[in-house]
This record gives structure tokens, sequence and C-alpha cells, in this order.
């Protein structure tokens, strides 16, 4: 949504053809919002650009969302010139203090020059594990300015490795001795290149899988028949609620907290968990995972099923299910 202090950025994109797709939207919470559905169905950082003052404040509770759902989100908020910045005057407003708490990466520029490095880390940060918002100030007087420098070339995504070697050979041993396991599937599982590993897995293996509101259609028809036993529910009551409750492992894949509360299906904290994940589980009092395999999902899994090889699910699991 263009403003006074950010109309020089808005001339450069209407007249360049090689600038990035401008969207003019009605409010800063609706860009917000389709920058992160952008970041989600992509799975690079969609970006939204507003002026200062209540454009900015604006963000908020879409920044807060993405960063919550860990999508990939890069914020660029104009800003009154620096010498006004300490003064009550028109739309100046603290902006960093107000990003600083929902967001990955939160800085102001104060020198031009800087400003390609800075761009630059807020794609990097926006797009690492876990993924989130990324929130940049751009004083008038700053965007202003002349630039001396060049423009960093693009940073490209770093790729981790699988889980560690151990760890991903000790969670076989514990699918084949559980007598139901589940896989529990959250957003950050939901990429395509997880997903295309999970349905690979499970064709090889048959196992069942919940989803999470926020993973929604990660089975496809494909598997349906086979593996989906539907959605977790708010009031745990569903079929995906009482298979978890009946399970005596559960796989959590890129599962998050946020998305379905532990305590309500694991209130005795009794329930043998394993995670597979990009990142560290936050341990509670009802999510204490006794394994976690940390690291690239996709290859994680296909280290998994080369260990898995030949499994199949047991007679008393396949009465269970049926």
């Amino acid at each position: 949504i263009p403003g006074a202090e950010i109309d020089r950025q808005f001339e450069v994109i209407e007249n360049n053809s090689n600038a990035p797709k401008l969207v003019i939207t009605k409010h800063e919470q609706n860009a917000a919002f389709m920058a992160q559905a952008v970041g989600r169905l992509t799975g690079n950082a969609g970006v939204v650009l507003v002026t200062c003052g209540p454009g900015a404040s604006n963000l908020a509770t879409g920044i807060l969302t993405a960063q919550t759902e860990n999508d990939p989100v890069v914020a660029i908020a104009g800003q009154v010139q620096r010498q006004d910045l300490y003064r009550r005057s028109h739309q100046s407003t603290p902006t960093v203090l107000l990003f600083n708490g929902i967001t990955n990466f939160t800085t102001e520029v104060q020198d031009a020059v800087n400003l390609s490095e800075v761009i630059a880390n807020a794609f990097d940060i926006a797009s690492a594990a876990p993924k989130g918002a990324s929130f940049i100030s751009l004083p008038q007087d700053v965007d202003d300015s002349p630039v001396s420098s060049q423009a960093l070339e693009k940073v490209e995504n770093i790729s981790a490795g699988p889980a560690s070697p151990e760890q991903t050979k000790f969670l076989p041993g514990k699918i084949r001795q559980a007598k139901l396991p589940v896989i529990l599937v959250g957003q950050r599982g939901s990429d395509e290149k997880t997903v295309k590993a999970l349905h690979d897995f499970l064709h090889a293996t048959k196992l069942p899988v919940v989803e999470t509101k926020q993973s929604a259609g990660v089975i496809d028809r494909s598997l349906v028949e086979q593996s989906f036993f539907g959605r977790v529910g708010l009031f745990a009551n569903q079929t995906g609620d009482q298979l978890l409750k009946a399970s005596d492992l559960v796989i959590a894949l890129g599962y998050d907290a946020v998305e379905y509360e532990p305590r309500v299906r694991n209130k005795n904290n009794k329930l043998p968990i394993a995670t597979i994940d990009s990142i560290h589980a936050q341990i509670d009092a009802h999510y204490n995972p006794k394994i976690q395999l940390v690291g690239d999902m996709p290859v994680t899994i296909y280290l998994l099923a080369k260990q898995l090889n030949n499994y199949s699910l047991s007679q008393e699991s396949n009465t269970l299910l049926n």
C-alpha cells in the first residue's frame, strides 16, 4: 500500500520491467496475509511493502500469524526521517520495538550502504528453519539517499543434512516394536519435498497418518484408504484423536505445539513420542519426545524407509485400524 515515506519504492517497481509484480491492496493486514500465502504455497518469502505509522502497525496481526505458523515473509515499512525518530512527529512510530518480539529478524536501516546486506539477511533468516517473518524499517531519508555499494548476489538457501545416524537407526527399531505406531503430520511437514518423501514412505510401510488442521491435504487420494485416519479436533473427539490415544508410538513429523496442544492428547505424559523435524521440539509437561530426529526431513524420511525395508503392520495393528 503506497504512502509518502515509500513512494520512491513504488515508482521504481512500477517503472522497472524486471521488478517483482506489484499488487495493491486496500488494507495492510490483507497484504500481510497475502504475502504469508505466497510464502506457504511457494516456500519462498512473500514480500509486503507499507508506509510508516498506521501502515506498519496494521501489519502486526498478519506478521504475527506468519511467524506463528512458520511461513516466510519479509515486511518492509517506511519510517519518518531519522532526525524525527525521537520526536512526536506525524506517524513517527517505534516499529522496531513493535515487531522485535513477533519476528525472527527486525532492524532499522541507518545507512543506505547497508541496505543490500540488511535485505539479504532478512530473506535468509525468514527462509531458514524455523521459517517466519522478517521486518525492515526504512527511514525516508535513507530511502532517498544515493547508494554507492553494489547489491549483493542472491543468498542461496542452506541445505541441512539428515538427522544423526544413531537416531535414524534407533527409531525404526521402535517402530517395529510398537503395536500401533501412528504418524502425526504438522505444518512443517507439509512442504512439497517432505510430502513426496512421506508418500513414498507410506506406500512402503502403510503406517496410519493423522493430520493437524495446518497440514490438511498432505495425504493424497492414492493413500486415503490405506493411511489416512482424519485430523485432530479442537475437543479431542475426532477419529484422529482416538487413534492417537490408542497408539503406543506417535511419530510427529513437522509438528508444532501451537497447532494442537499436547495437553489435549497426552494429559498423563505417558505417550511415547518421536519427532522428525527441521528444529528441536519445544519440551513441556505433556510433550517430551524420547527420540528427536532433527535435520533435513525428506532426506531423513528416505533413510528411515531404507531401515524399514520389508516392514508391515502387525495383525493386531490392522485389527485395531479396521
